[in-house]
């Protein structure tokens, strides 16, 4: 991301080139942004034809498609999102009991990121296939290790296709590894999908939501379970819930990791949260309570504004339309875009404006965020239509996360010798060096 930071500073927020071919606008203009997500959305397509570079490993679902079939996917995942159990903190807080209890308490150096991968690969597993993996069990059946290998290994697959372009058919018939990888995810999502199906037959059937079950107890939402009510093809329900898993994956594990590299190498931070956090009573913490921890969720926006898991958003136009930044000579005039050209939205760049954020922008200081009121400048969960639909259920785990932590210890110290952020980029950026971290 360093060289879009160089290519922004050179060429200005907006800028036009031509790559193998194609002509390709890269904007870091929030006006230009809002446009394409919002009130442009119908004039822009996530895809340059039918392609999917991703095919067979990733088929269609919320993230790969568009037009009428997205609408569906995303009328099916949307209110389940905001009808789970986000306040379920009892439940989630069986798992971060697992994490605290691994965490060494002698002073001992140790990397947090491992445990963390799995503790919200338990959560994620828990809430989409309704049967946790227990990775941080120390005597679980499940290889934790292997799956995530395999998924890395899938994920690169998609990578290399993406790059060969017309090479991809060669690719997927001698590039062994990625096959075999990618079946393995496949297998495991498939028995899932069978389970589900199964459980949702008579439901289906008798056209009764399983909302209505008995007792006073609220219902666990499984986001597979209520998906199968509205897709019955088994292929199709592998798909649509894999394009969920995929970014559940990760993208919470690396988050918390990303805020404890940055609170290790700040503990006057930790501090601060550690003083919010023992003010509170662990029994009466919900989902409302959590959203008013103000520093809590200011430490977390500046992470995600420093680190955060949108790098780039690629759209192509499907007509001729005008963005109101980029043409002139001082790029603040409206620009044209042709029908087929790729604009290259880039909310990293945005959030490492000095125009926006001041001079310190490259240093942690979550009081930044203090009295800010967001707008289109920060969009760590991009925005419109196509806004991550688990954008709140991600800050509730974090945040209750960083609660139980700040309760435990009092004192976090960095233990690694480099003290920037070496970034890694899978499918999202992490830190190459881990978290090395002790607790006391």
């Amino acid at each position: 991301m360093v060289l879009y930071e160089e290519q922004f500073a050179t060429y200005g927020k907006t800028w036009e080139e031509n790559f193998l071919g194609t002509t390709v606008i890269n904007t870091m203009h929030s006006e230009n942004i809002q446009q394409v997500a919002t009130f442009l959305f119908d004039d822009f397509t996530r895809n340059a034809g039918s392609r999917n570079v991703g095919w067979p490993f990733i088929g269609k679902g919320i993230t790969t498609m568009d037009g009428a079939d997205w609408k569906h996917s995303r009328g099916i995942v949307k209110p389940i999102f905001a009808r789970s159990e986000l306040s379920d903190i009892e439940g989630l807080g069986v798992f971060v009991d697992r994490l605290i209890e691994m965490i060494p308490t002698d002073d001992r150096t140790f990397d947090i990121q491992p445990l963390l991968h799995k503790m919200f690969l338990d959560v994620s597993t828990e809430f989409i296939f309704g049967k946790s993996m227990n990775s941080l069990y120390p005597n679980t059946t499940f290889n934790s290790d292997e799956f995530f290998a395999a998924f890395d290994e899938a994920l690169g697959g998609v990578g290399k296709r993406r790059l060969a372009g017309a090479w991809d058919r060669l690719l997927l018939i001698f590039d062994q590894p990625w096959r075999k990888a990618y079946q393995k995810i496949h297998a495991y999502v498939d028995e899932r999908v069978k389970d589900a199906l199964d459980a949702t037959k008579v439901a289906t059937k008798g056209k009764r939501s399983l909302d209505s079950q008995s007792g006073s107890q609220p219902r666990k939402y499984i986001l597979i379970d209520e998906m199968a009510k509205e897709i019955r093809d088994p292929i199709e329900l592998r798909y649509q819930t894999l394009t969920v898993f995929l970014p559940a994956r990760d993208t919470l594990s690396i988050l918390v990791g990303n805020t404890l590299f940055y609170l290790a190498r700040s503990p006057q931070v930790w501090t601060k949260l550690c003083e919010q956090a023992l003010e509170i009573d662990p029994n009466t913490i919900t989902f409302e309570s959590l959203k008013s921890l103000t520093d809590f969720r200011n430490v977390l926006w500046e992470t995600m504004r420093i680190q955060g898991p949108s790098g780039r958003v690629i759209r192509f136009a499907k007509r001729d339309v005008v963005l109101p930044r980029g043409g002139g000579e001082d790029g603040e005039s409206p620009i044209l875009v042709k029908k087929g050209t790729s604009v290259h939205l880039n909310p990293y760049c945005m959030h490492h404006d000095a125009d926006i954020w001041g001079p310190d922008v490259h240093e942690f200081k979550p009081k930044r965020f203090v009295g800010k009121r967001l707008s289109w400048e920060f969009i760590p969960f991009y925005g419109g239509p196509r806004i991550c639909p688990a954008n709140q259920q991600v800050l509730t785990h974090a945040t209750y996360t960083l609660l139980r932590l700040t309760r435990q210890f009092r004192r976090i110290e960095n233990r690694d010798p480099v003290m920037e952020y070496l970034e890694l980029r899978k499918m999202t950026a992490q830190s190459k060096n881990g978290v090395q971290i002790a607790f006391t």
